[in-house]
């Protein structure tokens, strides 16, 4: 059975890449000794009860025992998993579509495991060289129920409560039906806001698009606006991301929002390093800089920033898609932290709208191209930008050409079968012609 990881784990279509066979294989190959202890948690995917049952029979067949965490959201999977076993495995696709399904991995730390790990895992997965156990050593299933309230006290105990106290503000909150429901709305209120929520039934049937941006948020746009709003927040299925809007219903924007964080905490942790991926935009450097921060560039992916945070002392991790790491809490992307942190920036500092004017930030683009070869129409469009363009050139994650006042980034999707392309740049006509030239060149490829 072929196995692939991703930027975060492995995902696929339910019963096409993601079967019970493939559950049942990685429960057993995460067994590193009998009597290790794995947690088990899921999203809302209805598929995620077979993947669940499978891989924990994998588990105790091994001779490990399972924590069956149940449906919450990854980074409390990640939480749970560092203060009460030896590794955690989250049932997730998180925004991905609801065919799709997967697994992340979490170290005895609550980090995503390495890429050595995930090579180890694979080997014994393809070989099936698994750990055997006799009828009378099989492992046990033991079930928690507080991990989401210890989620809660944890991530409270990061934020300064008070102003939001005082202030109250109205938080209007759209879990997606995803995971978020189960925590978000709750810890919010706790804080003293006022909630209205929109799509906060955990039922595993979406009302909208697992993954929150300006074209599936827009009815949510309008609710914040009409319900007088002083912030919307909105999270994929999983609850890792969360994506802001201000009080006119407007989004943020990915790069401003990654900004107006990196912003707030150098304003606390002076001349700290904060670490960002190769999708960074020039607004993110432009902010930290000129705040006296330092900024280290990695590969795509929360596992990579992850590893920077963590050999680097980086104060701070985020991704220009809403996912955010606070190393404080845990090495995992948190949505539910992330979101108080801005509830918390609102209220100490005003409204949002105002405060991502300070923002300098220029024309950029993205898109998606659908894409079932990725990986090998990436070496064409490699060969291809090269020739068509002239600039400083990164292959580390996909390829990068920096311009005096701009860049083009291509790069295979660690979640799905696409190409990513994002290109941004100072003056929007130049923009425009990079764009398109970038987007002309992936099409051909492809096709």
């Amino acid at each position: 059975m072929d196995v692939a990881f991703g930027t975060s784990g492995i995902r696929g279509v339910v019963n096409e890449a993601i079967t019970a066979e493939l559950a049942l294989k990685i429960g057993r190959a995460i067994v590193k000794k009998k009597g290790s202890k794995i947690l088990v948690a899921r999203d809302t995917r209805e598929s995620g009860v077979m993947l669940e049952k499978a891989l924990a029979s994998g588990v105790i067949s091994s001779g490990g025992s399972v924590i069956r965490a149940g449906i919450m959201p990854t980074p409390t999977t990640a939480i749970a998993t560092k203060e009460r076993a030896n590794n955690g495995v989250m049932i997730t696709a998180s925004h991905n579509p609801p065919e799709y399904n997967g697994f992340k991995f979490f170290d005895e730390n609550g980090k995503e495991i390495s890429s050595e790990e995930e090579k180890e895992m694979e080997r014994k997965i393809k070989s099936e060289k698994f750990i055997s156990s006799n009828w009378d050593e099989i492992g046990e299933i033991y079930k928690i129920k507080d991990a989401i309230e210890r989620h809660m006290e944890i991530a409270t105990g990061l934020v300064d409560c008070r102003p939001i106290a005082r202030k109250k503000p109205k938080v209007i909150v759209d879990c997606g039906n995803g995971t978020a429901s189960l925590i978000a709305p709750y810890v919010m209120r706790d804080l003293g806001c006022k909630i209205v929520g929109v799509n906060c039934e955990p039922t595993g049937i979406f009302s909208r698009s697992l993954e929150p941006n300006a074209e599936t948020l827009s009815d949510f746009s309008s609710l914040v606006k009409a319900m007088n709003g002083d912030i919307g927040i909105a999270y994929d299925g999983d609850g890792d991301r969360a994506i802001i809007l201000d009080e006119n219903g407007e989004l943020l924007g990915l790069d401003q929002q990654l900004s107006l964080m990196c912003k707030s905490i150098l304003e606390e942790k002076r001349k700290a390093t904060i670490v960002s991926t190769i999708e960074a935009s020039l607004a993110v450097r432009e902010t930290i800089e000129k705040k006296g921060g330092k900024l280290l560039i990695t590969r795509v992916g929360s596992r990579n920033v992850a590893e920077v945070i963590k050999y680097k002392n980086a104060v701070f991790g985020g991704e220009p898609c809403g996912e955010y790491i606070f190393p404080e809490e845990v090495l995992a992307a948190d949505g539910i932290l992330a979101s108080l942190k801005f509830i918390e920036l609102f209220c100490k500092k005003g409204k949002l709208s105002r405060l991502k004017k300070e923002i300098k930030s220029y024309p950029i683009e993205r898109a998606k191209f659908k894409c079932a070869n990725k990986y090998e129409s990436m070496e064409k469009i490699k060969e291809a930008i090269k020739i068509s363009f002239k600039g400083e050139i990164n292959e580390e994650d996909g390829i990068r050409v920096d311009f005096d006042d701009g860049w083009l980034l291509v790069r295979a999707s660690g979640t799905e079968p696409a190409i990513r392309l994002t290109a941004e740049h100072k003056n929007r006509v130049k923009l425009k012609a990079i764009y398109d030239k970038a987007a002309k060149i992936i099409e051909e490829c492809i096709a």
